[in-house]
């Protein structure tokens, strides 16, 4: 651009044809026209209006992007800036987006379109890269289909799948005894600890030093004693064994029993104690209990009536005539009976003489006498 040297007010008009040369600064008060300006510093002519695309920018945000709207008007958008080489909008939307995506976040992986390659995927254990593709690593037991991911079972190891859940069923285990042995000591139980809320293992040995030895009552007393129920564990005396040698049961005391059965022989190394019992009354009825019975008739007729010989099969009963008065010689009879049975055919037996007796036993249909004294 050409300018005019002189100073001051400048009188006539500029040379249109030769160079000129104006310094200071130069107030224009009415419009400058020309077919062209110079720009020397860039050795061009200078852009006029009808050469510049954007005449007027709406909006002032800072760093703000701005983009063209019509008419050679722009606008600047607050949500859209471009600073310290961060571009900051609310949405993006383009065809394709370039580069390694590292400080990306926050992506809802709903919303992708397609398969991402398992190479641009942070994943952790368990997990593993096969050719683009995210796959579970999988180790000896857990097994991968287009099911899902699963257990691998041995058909013997005494575990199933039962609604979805892991579970135990001994049913489904091999037997300790399959190949020949058994349980040992050092053999393990699993144990569902409720104290702490844990699942142990425990041996054999523990389980029976540690709980049932403490559960079981141990028999009490030296070897061949009879155990006998106590409050809480076995009790038992030295008066009362069982010796193996000879099968023989020791009893040093009393035997008290509704019947004895001796299915061979009776052995009795000692006294032999039987009830006796004496009776005054008219009429006596023989008791479960009794053996020997004693009728003093010195007062009055006795009749002394035996059980059913059906309910008294191989009974013996003992029956003796006694006089408690001395002086009285020949005392009353005693008369002995049976409404069920006779008595040796005979409807009766009687005793007239003092202190005589008769020994009776029933073979379950009648009484027979099988001992007589007087």
């Amino acid at each position: 651009m050409a300018y005019n040297v002189l100073k001051g007010m400048v009188e006539g008009s500029v040379d249109q044809h030769g160079d000129q040369e104006i310094g200071g600064v130069k107030v224009f008060k009415n419009t400058v026209s020309a077919s062209v300006f110079w720009d020397t510093d860039a050795q061009s002519p200078c852009a006029t209006m009808k050469d510049v695309a954007i005449t007027t920018i709406n909006g002032g945000t800072k760093n703000a992007i701005i983009t063209f709207e019509e008419d050679g008007i722009a606008r600047t958008h607050h949500n859209l800036t471009y600073k310290d080489n961060v571009l900051s909008a609310h949405n993006i939307e383009a065809t394709t987006f370039a580069g390694s995506g590292e400080r990306l976040h926050s992506l809802p992986t709903d919303k992708f379109n397609g398969e991402i390659d398992a190479t641009y995927l942070n994943y952790s254990h368990g997990l593993q890269n096969v050719r683009g593709a995210l796959q579970v690593n999988t180790t000896d037991c857990i097994k991968v289909s287009e099911e899902g991911i699963g257990l691998k079972l041995d058909t013997e190891s005494g575990l199933w799948i039962r609604a979805g859940k892991l579970a135990i069923d001994i049913t489904k285990s091999e037997p300790i005894n399959t190949r020949g042995q058994n349980l040992s000591d050092d053999d393990l139980l699993v144990v569902s600890d409720i104290s702490s809320n844990a699942t142990n293992s425990t041996t054999l040995r523990n389980l029976y030093d540690g709980y049932l030895s403490l559960k079981v009552p141990h028999a009490a007393g030296s070897k061949g004693c009879v155990q006998i129920k106590g409050a809480k564990e076995f009790e038992s005396s030295p008066k009362f064994s069982y010796d193996l040698t000879d099968d023989t049961l020791k009893v040093e005391g009393k035997i008290k029993g509704k019947v004895v059965q001796a299915n061979k022989k009776l052995v009795c190394q000692g006294a032999v104690y039987h009830n006796i019992t004496k009776t005054s009354d008219s009429v006596y009825q023989v008791m479960d209990s009794d053996y020997t019975i004693l009728c003093d008739s010195s007062q009055n007729k006795i009749t002394v009536q035996l059980p059913a010989p059906c309910n008294s099969e191989g009974r013996i009963v003992v029956i003796k005539k006694a006089n408690s008065d001395r002086y009285k010689l020949n005392s009353n009879t005693v008369e002995i009976c049976c409404e069920e049975s006779k008595i040796d055919l005979n409807d009766s037996v009687v005793l007239k003489s003092n202190y005589s007796t008769r020994t009776l036993q029933s073979d379950g249909e009648t009484w027979y006498v099988i001992n007589k004294i007087g």
